[in-house]
This record gives structure tokens, C-alpha cells and sequence, in this order.
């Protein structure tokens, strides 16, 4: 799933790192592309960690639960590398005085957790601002939920509608910081962004060109049409199947339970069924292994 994103991401990243402008659809096909790219690779890299590390005895902690499904930055960051998430906390925020010395220096604190996050993934100014912007999003959270106890509301949305907005402009802001996570330098990263804000205008992707022969045929190095579909099918993949600890009902060491392995569906029992589903899936991957690209989180 990652390497299929992938053929749809790098190609634009690449060329708009060359100079190449690309259209309204062309940037969101590209960023959505990676969000999806990237959270299948780590996903899948996590579950691959674990799952080894059980065959020899061990049980490594949960790193990944559907982080796309939040509703905040807050619960975002619970839900994705769950791990790092921890060790930042632990060995960065907590340091610097967590939330003992009242909301102002709580904010502080926060941005300054997430700014030596970027840097940690790379000494680059896109890393730096990746973390940035991450620090901000989570301080406004913060601020808001303070807002929201002040005037007497719960923290979170209680409506249903409540919830999938919350859900989507937190997607958004997340996919509006991978951009800068993804491309080659700064100058890179605000052209994609400009692109996705419309700048370069809008073109008809070449698989419509047909259908619109009148309007703008895209340029783009690859069809934004097909990249948008195969961006949102595998996203409706990560927002709506079931996750492997719900599949599991994994935990982690000692059976923390510290991230909820809710029923599902899908249930793993040793099945035929799940036999010839896995062999298929085995089957699958033979005939790609000459598609096979490196794992993104390998280079940090």
C-alpha cells in the first residue's frame, strides 16, 4: 500500500523540487499521496517490529492506533509513534516542567517538546518547521480545551458533526505539516504549499481531458486524477478498517492496555479463513517484490 502511494508522491515532490509549478490538484494529489504513503510504511513497520519481536518472546509496546480517526492534535499525537510520543514527554517535557508552572509556561513547554522533535528527525529547516507548526497546533488545542472548560463546555466535541469536523481539520493541519516533513528543502516545501492554496491554478488531470477538452489539461508528472483516487482509497482504509490491535486485541508488555483494542469485525482466531486470506496476501507480495522501495522511517 505504501509503495503504491509512493508512485503517486515522489514523482511531484521530485519535480517541484526542480522547478516544476504544479496545479491545485496536482499538490493535493501529491500531499495526500504521502499522507497515505507514509502512514502505511510506518504502520506496517511497527506491526513488522511486533510481530517478529513475538516470535522470539518478546512484547514490544504499541507504536501506531489509527492516527488519521483523530479528532485533535492532542489525540493525534497519543495515536501516532506512540513511542517517540512518550519518550518526548518523559525525557523532554516532563524536564522542563511539564504542566506544574501554570498554562503560559505549559504552552512553552509544549512548543519547545515539539520543536526538538522535528530537529530530531533531521537538522533541516523543513524537519524545524515541521515540528513548529506541530507545537503550535498543539498549543492552540491546548488553549481551546481551556476555553472551552472556562465557559462551562466539555473539551471535546459532542456532536456527531462536532466529531467529523474536528476530525477533518485536524487531518488537514496534519497533512499541511507532512508537506514540509516530505519535500527536499523550504523553497520546495512553500511552492507545494502555494500550489495547494490554489496559486498555480486549476487544471483538469490528463484522464479527464476528454470530458473537458475546453479547460486546462494538468502537466503533472503523474494523473492527479488517479493519484486522488488511489490517495483516498487507501485513506478510507485507514479511517475505517479496523486497526491490529482491534484485529488482535494486542496490547503491549504486561498487558498495559494502554491504547484501546476495541471489538471488531475482523477478528483474528486461527482460522481457514484468515489462512487463505494471509496466503493470498503472501501471494501478493512475491509478485511486488520488485516494487519494493526502502521504509521512509529507515533514514531517522
Amino acid at each position: 500500500m505504501a509503495d503504491t502511494a509512493a508512485g503517486y508522491a515522489s514523482p511531484q515532490f521530485n519535480a517541484v523540487a526542480m522547478g516544476v509549478q504544479l496545479d491545485f490538484f496536482a499538490a493535493w494529489s501529491a500531499a495526500l499521496a504521502y499522507t497515505a504513503q507514509l502512514y502505511f510504511d510506518f504502520s506496517g513497520y511497527s506491526d513488522m517490529a511486533i510481530g517478529i519481536a513475538l516470535l522470539f518472546g518478546i512484547r514490544l509496546p504499541l507504536n501506531f492506533a489509527s492516527p488519521y480517526k483523530a479528532t485533535n492534535i492532542i489525540d493525534f499525537w497519543r495515536r501516532w509513534h506512540i513511542t517517540l510520543s512518550r519518550f518526548l514527554r518523559d525525557y523532554l517535557y516532563i524536564p522542563l516542567g511539564g504542566n506544574r508552572k501554570g498554562s503560559a509556561r505549559r504552552f512553552i513547554n509544549v512548543f519547545l517538546t515539539m520543536l526538538l522533535g522535528g530537529i530530531w528527525h533531521g537538522a533541516g529547516w523543513t524537519f524545524m518547521v515541521w515540528g513548529v507548526l506541530h507545537g503550535l497546533y498543539l498549543v492552540i488545542n491546548h488553549a481551546w480545551r481551556e476555553l472551552r472548560q472556562r465557559l462551562g463546555m466539555g473539551v471535546e466535541a459532542t456532536s456527531f458533526w462536532g466529531r467529523k469536523f474536528a476530525q477533518l481539520l485536524t487531518f488537514v493541519a496534519v497533512v499541511i505539516a507532512w508537506v514540509f516533513f516530505r519535500a527536499e528543502d523550504m523553497d520546495s516545501a512553500l511552492e507545494m504549499i502555494k500550489a495547494m492554496a490554489g496559486y498555480n491554478g486549476i487544471a483538469v488531470p490528463a484522464s479527464l481531458a476528454e470530458l473537458a477538452p475546453h479547460l486546462t489539461i494538468s502537466t503533472a508528472p503523474v494523473d492527479s486524477g488517479m493519484a486522488l483516487l488511489v490517495a483516498f482509497s487507501l485513506l478510507l482504509v485507514a479511517w475505517l478498517a479496523p486497526n491490529t490491535q482491534q484485529i488482535t486485541a494486542y496490547t503491549g508488555p504486561n498487558d498495559s492496555g494502554e491504547v484501546e483494542a476495541d471489538t471488531a469485525t475482523l477478528r483474528w482466531n486461527g482460522s481457514a479463513r484468515w489462512a487463505i486470506f494471509i496466503g493470498c496476501l503472501f501471494g501478493l507480495s512475491l509478485m511486488m517484490m520488485s516494487r519494493v522501495s526502502e521504509f521512509i522511517y529507515f533514514q531517522f
